[in-house]
């Protein structure tokens, strides 16, 4: 039995990049980038006016005073979208729209706020400075100047600033295809009707959905039955996706083959047992360098073992640099004991409260079956190995599974 530190250092010393793809802009919302992107124009592409008003030449403009207030003829209109048109002469001004293009010849926008019209002539009582109210060429992007590094999550802003300059297709890293496979006679899948032993394939949804949120692709294959040559048939199956990831069948009961079917199909198991509370069957193994994650099947254990280790895998194959989620320290709201000699996980409730501080409790029962736990939690509390437990008052650390509500107030 290994400790969780160790575990995560082998399965991630195993665990290469996937190759690189070109997706459509609108497909490529939280991928990595696997290649710089540089700007192909400027932008704005070139001069153009701040605001709604008036361009001019702020030279001519150097006498006016509330006494004697200069004039101007406006000798067209130009809207955003328009073409800029023919140079103007600096006795002469043009009636200008928010991101319209400067014509030649301007220097200078002034707000109509602070001007007055009378017959399609404008006047100004005080000197305009030259700049004034122009966004400049170039002035957020410059042409071959590069906007987005290679390795970059990509958020919503940087689609927009993409999208900017063009761009339609990008090259990310691939998503890897997950195959998920439930095993055990108990187990039935949705649309069937159990016997009075037999359970739904809960894990097997709530794995689909922990693939997609990390950004990987879930692929179902279904429950494999507690027969050796099956449960054989559908890991081979599983085989052909990028990842394979195993729920059940993975601890010392009579029936619980796995062990032995990966030894006779080639699987290289790494690691079969982890030092951590709940979930320490836990199994790691190589087949022709391609991951395969044996979970335990227990909910809460299941999806633990998800977070600790297959999704930090999923996400170093898709090129994140950020591996695992966020961790806080909180005030621990209650006394919880443990026993030396594993790490335990902890199903919390963490909330920042009106003083800014953040608090943790516990879920209630922290039996492994106890899927209701998994849902109540937004974080999970950690203690170490050596610890035998935590008092009310004490700082610990806390694993965030879903960081919004965590580092929210609750209003308090």
């Amino acid at each position: 039995m290994i400790k969780v530190s160790e575990a995560r250092k082998i399965i991630l010393d195993n665990i290469d990049l996937l190759g690189k793809e070109i997706a459509s802009l609108d497909d490529c919302l939280f991928r990595v980038l696997a290649e710089p992107i540089s700007a192909r124009r400027d932008v704005p592409p070139r001069d153009n006016s701040a605001m709604d008003g008036f361009a001019l030449t702020s030279r001519a403009t150097g006498g006016a005073s509330d006494g004697a207030p200069v004039s101007f003829p406006i000798v067209r209109t130009i809207r955003a979208g328009d073409v800029a048109g023919s140079p103007l002469h600096e006795s002469e001004a043009v009636r200008i729209m928010t991101g319209a293009p400067i014509p030649d010849g301007v220097d200078c926008v002034v707000p109509v706020e602070n001007t007055y019209v009378e017959a399609e002539n404008l006047y100004l009582t005080k000197p305009l400075k030259g700049g004034a109210n122009i966004r400049r060429a170039g002035e957020d992007i410059k042409i071959m100047e590069e906007i987005l590094p290679a390795g970059r999550p990509l958020r919503p802003a940087d689609l927009g600033l993409i999208a900017s300059q063009g761009i339609a297709q990008l090259k990310v890293y691939r998503r890897p295809e997950v195959a998920i496979l439930a095993t055990g006679d108990e187990v039935v899948s949705l649309g069937e009707v159990p016997h009075e032993a037999q359970i739904y394939s809960s894990n097997s949804h709530a794995l689909s959905a922990l693939v997609k949120e990390c950004g990987a692709i879930p692929r179902q294959l279904g429950i494999a039955r507690d027969d050796p040559d099956h449960l054989a048939a559908m890991i081979e199956e599983g085989l052909q996706s990028d990842v394979l990831v195993t729920t059940g069948g993975i601890s010392m009961g009579d029936f619980d083959y796995l062990k032995d079917v990966f030894g006779k199909i080639g699987v290289e198991v790494l690691f079969w047992k982890v030092a951590q509370k709940p979930g320490k069957p836990m199994t790691f193994g190589l087949r022709r360098q391609k991951p395969v994650f044996a979970l335990p099947g227990n909910p809460v254990s299941t999806m633990l073992s998800f977070e600790l280790y297959v999704r930090p895998a999923l996400r170093k194959m898709m090129g994140h640099s950020r591996l695992f989620r966020p961790t806080v320290r909180a005030v621990l709201e209650q006394d919880i004991k443990k026993k030396r000699g594993r790490r335990n996980f902890i199903r919390g409730i963490v909330e920042r409260k009106k003083n800014g501080v953040l608090y943790a409790r516990t879920t209630g029962e922290q039996g492994s079956g106890i899927l209701r736990s998994m849902s109540a939690a937004n974080g999970i509390i950690v203690l170490s190995e050596d610890e035998e437990g935590a008092k009310a008052g004490e700082l610990v650390e806390v694993y965030l599974i879903d960081s919004e509500e965590a580092l929210c107030s609750n209003g308090d």
